[in-house]
């Protein structure tokens, strides 16, 4: 199990961030990190793979190809937090004649 911190954003759309950790909580006080368990196929394909090797406290950019992202995989995680950010995914991965690549800016946090 990891916990990590990411910004999700449309190349397409030139950078609009669907997901952001930063945004997640509720109460407004500080970000909630995403947990993921590798291997289990809980996040998209893409992202698992560009984790896998990361050590804590490590940052990676990850771009993932429609293939690895949500086209394939439309209901894994990281979800978008709003109707707004829903729309704007949907708006790239629903259209067939849109790019829908995406790009994660991660920060490794924990190991379990």
């Amino acid at each position: 199990m990891v916990q990590i911190q990411c910004s999700g954003k449309l190349l397409n759309l030139n950078g609009v961030s669907f997901y952001n950790t930063k945004n997640n909580n509720p109460d407004g006080f500080g970000a909630i990190p995403l947990t993921i368990t590798l291997g289990r196929g809980e996040c998209i394909p893409g992202l698992e793979s560009g984790i896998v090797g990361m050590k804590k406290g490590g940052i990676r950019r990850i771009i993932i190809p429609p293939e690895l992202a949500y086209s394939g995989f439309p209901d894994l995680e990281p979800r978008p937090t709003n109707a707004n950010d829903q729309r704007a995914l949907d708006s790239v991965v629903k259209n067939p004649r849109r790019d829908a690549t995406i790009l994660f800016d991660v920060s490794l946090e924990r190991f379990k």
